[in-house]
C-alpha cells in the first residue's frame, strides 16, 4: 500500500535521529457518537505497539475519548469507564422517576406529554435545544472524575485540545483550558439535540460543524506525525437518498465532510488516516461501541505496526512513567474539602432555598458523587433548565460554584393527557386532558396548577400550592375541582346487572403538608364536596354535600407507575366526613383507603405484590364515596369497576420479563407478563372473609412508551367471566 512506501523514507530519515530527538506523535479523533469506540481499539493498539502519543485532538465523541487519554488512563481504564456510563441517559434531562419528588410524580404520571414550549409575558418561547444536557454534564463529571479547573490542557499527563463552534459567528473555537469535563460537552452539543454551552462570552456547540478531524490543531501543537482517525459519515449513494430526510441529513453530512476534507488534505506523507468500517452503526447505539472497538483494531492493526518501526529502541516504559507522574499531578482526589459554596442564581428561587435544597455543608469533605447526588436532587424540581457546579481554588480555599438556571421559556408550561380502555364487548373509555401551570409565583416556588379533561369522564381541577419553608419541607395547597363522570353501580339489586348513573361533584379542599424527603408526605387537609348523584333512565336524582378532615400518608419511590422494577408505594388515607343526603338525617362516616406497590427483580425479571383496600360506612343507596373492583389487574375478567360495595380488600402478583427494546437511544422497552388476584367488594364488614373473595389471573403483552405511557393488551379471567382488554395510558 502507498503509506507502506511513504513509512520507508520516513523510517529513513528519522533512523538518523538519537531517540532523544525521535519525532513527536498527536492523534486527531474524529466525531461520530456511538462510533467513537473505534478510538477506543486505535488506543488500544497504541499501547500494545509502544507507540507514544504526545498530543491529542478529537471533536465531539473524539473530543471525549481524547480527553480520558489525556488524563494519562490506559484504553482498559477508558473503556471501563466508558462502558460503565449511561450514555443513552445524557440525552433525556429528567432525573429518575423514583428520584423525583412526590406531587412532580403524581402530576407526570397523568400528563405524560410535556410540550416542548411554554409561555411569558413575551408570548409563546421554546428551549434552546431538544435536550438541556444536565444529564450529560453529570455523565461526563462522572467519566473525567474530580478535575480541578486547569489554566492550561498542557498541564494534562498529555497536551489535549477539543473543539467547538461557536454559533454565534459559525466559527472554530479550539478549548484549550478550563474544565476538561465542560469542554468535551461543548465539543459534544449537537445543535438542536443538546443545548449550547456557554463558554467565556460564547454559545459553543458540536465542533464537527466547522472540524470533525482536527488535524491541523496538532501541527499547530508541535506534532511531527498525525494519527488521524476519522468515524465520521460518509456521502449517501443516490438509491438512499429516497426521502426528504435522508436529502436534508446528506447536506448534514455534505457539511462536515467538506470541513474534514479540508483537514485530511493536511496529511503529509509521514502521517496515517485510519478509517474503521461502521458504517453499519449507529451513532446513537452505545451498546454497540465494543463492535466499534473491534472494527477500529481491524482497521488500525496493519499501518500502527508499521509506524511501530519507527519508534524501535524507544524507552517506551519510561515515557509512560512520565505521563502517570504527570496524571499525580492533577490532583483528582476522591473527596473535597468545600471552604465556601458560591451561588450564580438565575431563577425566581431565592438563595437559601437552593442552598437548603443543595443540602451541603460547608466546611465539610464531601465525595464528588455526594455532589452529583444534591445536584440531581435540586434539579429534581423540575424547574431548571441546567444547575452546573465546579469547584475552583480562590485565596487558597476550595469554592463550590453553583450556577442554576430556570428554564428559559417559562414561566408557564403545559402538558397533554390521553388514554384509552377498550374491552372489546360493550363500551370504549378515552379521555384527553390538557395542564398548565404557572411557576415562579414566589421566592419558594409557588405555582398554579391548572387541568381540563374532557371524554368518558370531564374534569375541571385548580389549585394553588406554595412551600412554607427553605427546606420546601412544609407546604400548604388550596384547590377546586369539579367532576362529570358516567359509571356503573353494580349490585344495586338482583333483578338489575348494574345502574347507570352520573356522578355530578364540586370540591374544595385545603391542605397542610409534612414531605420529611421529597417523595415522602404526610398530608392534613379538610375538604367539601356537592354532589349530584343521577339514575340514567330511571329519571331518579339525588343531592348530597360531604365535608370533614382527612389525613393522608404517601411514599413513592417507584422508577416506573407501569411497570415498575425497583421503589416501593403506598398511600392511606383515612377520611371522616359528615355526610348529608336529603331525607336521611346527616351521617358520620368514616372512610379508609390504601393502595401498595412492592417490586422485586432480578436480570430482566420483576414480581410485584401489589393490593388495595377501602371502606366507608355510609347507609346511602347509591355509595357516596363506592368502592370498587374489576378491570386489568383488579380482578381480571370482570369488566372496569364491576363489583362495587361499601368495602373492598384485593391483593395480587404480577411478573413480567422485559424480553426486548426497540429504538436506540432512548428506548422504548416490551414486556410479557401475568398476574394472579384475590379479592372482593362487600356490603357489610362482617362478610369480609378469604372463603367471599374471587381468584382472577390475567396474561399481557405491554409497550412502555415515553410519549404515552403504557400500550397493554390483556386476557383476564376469573370464577365468573373473561374479557379482553386494551389499554394506552395510565388510567388502568
Amino acid at each position: 500500500m502507498a503509506y507502506r512506501a511513504l513509512l520507508v523514507i520516513v523510517l529513513g530519515f528519522y533512523s538518523s535521529l538519537s531517540l532523544a530527538e525521535r519525532p513527536t506523535v498527536g492523534l486527531a479523533l474524529g466525531g461520530g457518537g456511538a462510533k467513537g469506540g473505534a478510538h477506543l481499539g486505535v488506543m488500544q493498539l497504541l499501547e500494545e505497539y509502544q507507540i507514544p502519543v504526545d498530543y491529542v485532538a478529537g471533536t465531539s465523541m473524539g473530543a471525549y475519548f481524547g480527553g480520558m487519554m489525556a488524563l494519562g488512563l490506559s484504553s482498559e481504564e477508558i473503556a471501563r469507564r466508558t462502558y460503565q456510563l449511561d450514555w443513552n441517559s445524557g440525552f433525556v434531562d429528567d432525573v429518575g422517576r423514583g428520584e423525583s419528588a412526590l406531587r412532580n410524580k403524581q402530576q407526570a404520571d397523568t400528563y405524560t406529554i410535556e410540550l416542548p414550549f411554554g409561555v411569558s409575558s413575551e408570548g409563546v418561547r421554546l428551549p434552546k435545544g431538544a435536550v438541556q444536557g444536565q444529564t450529560m454534564a453529570g455523565v461526563l463529571r462522572k467519566a473525567v472524575g474530580n478535575l480541578d479547573a486547569l489554566t492550561s490542557f498542557d498541564q494534562l499527563a498529555i497536551p489535549y485540545r477539543a473543539i467547538a463552534t461557536d454559533i454565534e459567528y459559525m466559527q472554530e473555537v479550539v478549548l484549550d483550558h478550563g474544565e476538561l469535563s465542560r469542554a468535551m460537552h461543548a465539543s459534544m452539543s449537537v445543535p438542536g439535540a443538546l443545548r449550547p454551552i456557554e463558554w467565556e462570552g460564547k454559545l459553543l456547540s458540536d465542533g464537527g460543524v466547522v472540524n470533525n478531524l482536527p488535524i491541523g490543531v496538532l501541527k499547530e501543537m508541535g506534532a511531527d506525525i498525525v494519527i488521524a482517525v476519522d468515524i465520521g459519515a460518509q456521502l449517501k449513494p443516490k438509491s438512499e437518498l429516497d426521502s426528504a430526510v435522508a436529502v436534508v441529513d446528506q447536506l448534514s453530512i455534505f457539511l462536515t465532510r467538506s470541513g474534514t476534507q479540508r483537514q485530511i488534505a493536511m496529511l503529509g506523507g509521514h502521517d496515517l488516516l485510519i478509517v474503521p468500517d461502521i458504517s453499519d452503526i449507529g451513532t446513537s447505539e452505545f451498546a454497540a461501541m465494543p463492535l466499534a472497538q473491534q472494527r477500529g483494531i481491524e482497521a488500525a492493526r496493519e499501518p500502527l505496526a508499521e509506524l511501530a518501526k519507527l519508534f524501535e529502541g524507544f524507552d517506551y516504559e519510561g515515557h509512560q512513567q512520565q505521563i502517570a507522574a504527570r496524571r499525580r499531578q492533577l490532583n483528582e482526589q476522591e473527596l473535597i474539602y468545600i471552604s465556601k459554596i458560591a451561588i450564580d442564581n438565575q431563577s425566581s428561587y431565592s438563595d437559601a432555598v437552593l442552598l437548603e435544597r443543595l443540602g451541603l455543608e460547608e466546611g465539610e469533605y464531601h465525595s464528588i458523587a455526594e455532589l452529583e447526588e444534591q445536584v440531581k436532587e435540586l434539579y429534581a424540581l423540575r424547574r431548571f433548565e441546567r444547575v452546573d457546579y465546579q469547584v475552583t481554588q480562590q485565596d487558597g480555599e476550595n469554592v463550590l460554584q453553583l450556577q442554576a438556571t430556570e428554564k428559559s421559556w417559562g414561566p408557564g408550561f403545559f402538558a397533554l393527557h390521553f388514554s384509552i380502555q377498550e374491552n372489546f364487548e360493550d363500551r370504549t373509555d378515552g379521555n384527553m386532558g390538557l395542564a398548565f401551570t404557572l411557576t415562579q409565583l414566589n421566592p419558594l416556588g409557588a405555582e398554579w396548577r391548572n387541568e381540563l379533561e374532557v371524554g368518558t369522564h370531564k374534569r375541571v381541577f385548580t389549585e394553588f400550592y406554595t412551600p412554607l419553608d427553605n427546606a420546601l419541607r412544609y407546604s400548604w395547597a388550596l384547590g377546586f375541582e369539579y367532576n362529570d363522570v358516567e359509571r356503573r353501580v353494580f349490585g344495586i339489586d338482583d333483578e338489575l346487572e348494574y345502574l347507570n348513573t352520573r356522578f355530578k361533584t364540586y370540591n374544595v379542599f385545603s391542605e397542610l403538608a409534612y414531605h420529611y424527603r421529597p417523595w415522602q408526605a404526610w398530608s392534613l387537609g379538610a375538604a367539601w364536596e356537592s354532589g349530584e348523584i343521577t339514575a340514567l333512565g330511571f329519571n331518579l336524582k339525588s343531592d348530597y354535600e360531604l365535608y370533614g378532615p382527612y389525613l393522608r400518608f404517601d411514599y413513592d419511590t417507584l422508577d416506573s407507575i407501569s411497570f415498575p422494577t425497583q421503589g416501593k408505594m403506598l398511600s392511606v388515607e383515612w377520611r371522616y366526613n359528615t355526610e348529608d343526603v336529603p331525607g336521611f338525617s346527616p351521617n358520620r362516616v368514616p372512610t379508609l383507603d390504601g393502595e401498595w406497590q412492592l417490586p422485586f427483580s432480578y436480570l430482566q425479571n420483576t414480581l410485584t405484590w401489589y393490593g388495595e383496600f377501602g371502606g366507608s360506612d355510609s347507609d346511602f343507596l347509591v355509595p357516596t364515596n363506592a368502592q370498587d373492583l374489576g378491570g386489568f389487574l383488579r380482578l381480571s375478567g370482570y369488566r372496569k369497576d364491576q363489583l362495587s360495595g361499601r368495602y373492598k380488600a384485593m391483593s395480587g402478583l404480577m411478573y413480567y420479563y422485559r424480553w426486548r427494546e426497540f429504538g436506540s437511544g432512548i428506548t422504548t422497552p416490551f414486556y410479557l407478563g401475568g398476574s394472579l388476584e384475590r379479592g372482593g367488594v362487600w356490603n357489610e364488614l362482617s362478610d369480609l372473609s378469604w372463603g367471599t373473595s374471587q381468584f382472577a389471573a390475567s396474561i399481557f403483552a405491554g409497550l412502555e412508551t415515553n410519549l404515552l405511557g403504557p400500550i397493554i393488551l390483556s386476557y383476564g379471567h376469573n370464577e365468573e367471566e373473561s374479557s379482553l382488554y386494551l389499554f394506552i395510558g395510565n388510567d388502568f
